[in-house]
């Protein structure tokens, strides 16, 4: 549940009979400052407790979090031979910088991962976000690899699939979802060189 539902909800929950929601409802505060709330027991959750104030988040702590994905993009750049300034404009494309972002289409993580490219670059846990970032590096660095340096080709084929460039005579595919994805990563690529 994402922390903006939380002052809504913890109002509610206080007018609830206490045994009812001691017993039925799990809270924790996980370490980027999200009220996590369940009808089952969680790692580190607690009974609920209406008499408990939880902490709202933290944008100092927002801020730390993102700092520390900031390095570990551009650390993960640099092992694998990757511009960090393209692994970010990518992540912010795909995922917002949300390491728990999910797609109706199965994509999970930072960088987006499906299934099948997640096992064919090594990845284990698509929602953690070193694996998530090196995978999605590795794969990147591959495309750049199979398609010259071109990265509009690279960014085409990380979108609809390396197969659809080929297809189309080793161009952007004609997809409008394709080419508004490489236009907008594009842009943010270039404005943070």
């Amino acid at each position: 549940m994402s922390a903006g539902w939380w002052p809504w909800l913890l109002p509610c929950m206080a007018m609830m009979p206490l045994p009812a929601v001691a017993a039925d409802i799990h809270a924790r505060v996980d370490g980027d400052g999200r009220l996590h709330i369940s009808d089952r027991p969680m790692a580190g959750s607690r009974p609920f407790d209406r008499r408990i104030t939880y902490p709202a988040p933290s944008h100092a702590h927002r801020g730390a979090a993102q700092g520390n994905l900031d390095r570990l993009i551009d650390r993960i750049g640099t092992e694998l031979g990757v511009d960090g300034a393209l692994l970010h404009a990518i992540v912010q494309q795909e995922s917002a910088y949300d390491p728990h972002a999910r797609s109706r289409a199965g994509a999970i993580g930072l960088m987006q991962l499906m299934p099948d490219t997640a096992k064919r670059f090594g990845v284990v846990d698509r929602y953690d976000p070193t694996d998530n970032l090196r995978g999605g590096a590795a794969y990147v660095s591959w495309l750049l690899a199979q398609f010259g340096d071109n990265i509009e080709l690279t960014l085409a084929a990380y979108n609809a699939g390396e197969g659809a460039v080929r297809r189309h005579g080793n161009r952007v595919p004609p997809y409008r979802e394709t080419r508004d994805y490489v236009r907008r990563v594009m842009a943010t690529y270039r404005a943070q060189r």
